[in-house]
């Protein structure tokens, strides 16, 4: 078997997704995207002009693949949470997980909390942006070890191996 740089020696620049065993140990499953970013998962009737992507993980004890999706940025940020929840075959129940105690908070990737009651458009600029990692997370607050976990994890999936 050869080797990702040996077998793409000769080839032009690019992105390859081989080389994700060269670069270190794999990622949990709950830790890679189920979906491409071009396929991500949404409405279609959405027009392409109101919609924002965005990727989304969920809470760990779920061990949910992340998603990339789209929204209506003109809608309630609490559809990025039914909506992502829905995909993931999880339920809710008043902003709960079926089971558990604790309301389920949408978070950025640096710890800031969403306002669910605001249209997506209201965070647009400050605290969100267009191709921005979500975390969904029980309770009022996510720990610095997770958010260090999953931007690790963005990284490795998101970065190139190119060879010259």
């Amino acid at each position: 078997r050869q080797s990702c740089a040996r077998r793409h020696r000769l080839e032009a620049p690019r992105r390859m997704a081989c080389c994700a065993g060269c670069l270190g140990p794999s990622l949990p499953p709950h830790y890679t995207f189920s979906n491409s970013a071009r396929n991500a998962r949404g409405d279609a009737r959405i027009s392409p002009d109101k919609r924002i992507y965005l990727s989304v993980f969920f809470p760990d004890s779920e061990r949910a693949r992340p998603a990339h999706f789209f929204f209506d940025r003109t809608k309630a940020t609490s559809r990025v949470v039914e909506d992502a929840v829905a995909y993931a075959g999880l339920q809710l129940d008043r902003g709960r997980l079926v089971g558990s105690p604790e309301k389920l908070n949408l978070f950025t990737l640096e710890g800031e909390v969403l306002r669910t009651d605001l249209p997506l458009d209201a965070h647009l600029g400050a605290t969100l942006h267009p191709s921005d990692v979500l975390l969904l997370e029980k309770g009022n607050r996510v720990s610095e070890d997770r958010l260090d976990a999953i931007k690790a994890a963005v990284e490795q999936q998101n970065g190139a191996c190119v060879v010259m």
